[in-house]
């Protein structure tokens, strides 16, 4: 191994892992807003090596786009390989990103708190004073609101842009693309597992998604539900950034990603 190699060379597997998007996303259809990081891991940056600001641009280089198209091609997956390179030192990272457009809603949280503060309302007026007749009108008319917050819902789901990006000094391109895959395999899982749809709740009621959480885009006061899957998906996260780098040559790493699929083999080469 060259010394300019064994002097940068990085014990970590992976570096960070980030999510970048647009934490409000546009009400309107195909308008570019520029990306944000909306989730790193880990939160702080490494001694040697700091999560560069501008990895944003390269992972949505054309901007954050909102769509409202059902096609096929919005539907899939992207991937691709970026290259960061140090200027003083020549000294090369890897960036592995896939994109893909997921469906949010616009007014979650405004929804959300409209309906509790309806059902607030509801405990309130429980008061034995009121009449048959009152209960009556008032069910025929949350009924009415429900499904009008519904069509509303609907009308108002969209598609985002979205990237997964992994950052590593080993251009484990392959494995380090499938470890992305899967990660957006096991959120869209959670995510649909903590749904209303999936737990039994008013389909009337917006409630918080993992999606939401992960992207910055739920309000403050996030289920118990929905904590507990990004609490799963971010210990799945860190097992991965807490992997080694294998001694090139000497040494292989076995990391499972799944529980029923074989274990990801890592290993380098001796270039010596």
């Amino acid at each position: 191994m060259c010394e300019q190699t064994k002097r940068y060379f990085s014990p970590r597997l992976v570096d960070y892992v980030i999510v970048v998007g647009c934490r409000h996303p546009n009400k309107y259809n195909h308008v570019t807003q520029t990306p944000e990081l909306l989730r790193r891991y880990p939160l702080e940056d490494h001694k040697d090596f700091a999560l560069p600001p501008d990895v944003i641009f390269f992972c949505q280089p054309e901007g954050c786009i909102n769509t409202g198209h059902q096609r096929t091609a919005f539907r899939q997956l992207t991937s691709f390989v970026f290259t960061l390179t140090e200027k003083d030192s020549n000294r090369q990272r890897f960036g592995i990103c896939v994109n893909f457009y997921r469906h949010f809603s616009r007014r979650a949280c405004s929804v959300h708190n409209h309906s509790q503060q309806k059902t607030n309302r509801r405990d309130s007026s429980n008061d034995t004073t009121q009449t048959q007749s009152t209960n009556e009108q008032t069910s025929s008319t949350d009924g009415a609101e429900n499904n009008n917050e519904r069509k509303r819902k609907r009308c108002l789901r969209n598609n985002t842009l979205t990237s997964i990006c992994l950052i590593s000094h080993h251009p484990f391109f392959t494995r380090f693309r499938e470890c992305l895959v899967t990660l957006k395999t096991i959120i869209d899982a959670c995510d649909e597992r903590s749904s209303a749809k999936r737990t039994g709740a008013s389909k009337g009621i917006s409630r918080e998604t993992v999606w939401g959480v992960l992207t910055g885009q739920a309000c403050e006061c996030t289920s118990n539900l929905v904590g507990r899957e990004v609490r799963e998906i971010e210990t799945w996260i860190l097992r991965l950034l807490s992997a080694p780098v294998s001694i090139p040559g000497k040494t292989k790493i076995l990391i499972e990603t799944l529980p029923n699929e074989p274990p990801m083999l890592f290993a380098l080469p001796d270039h010596t």
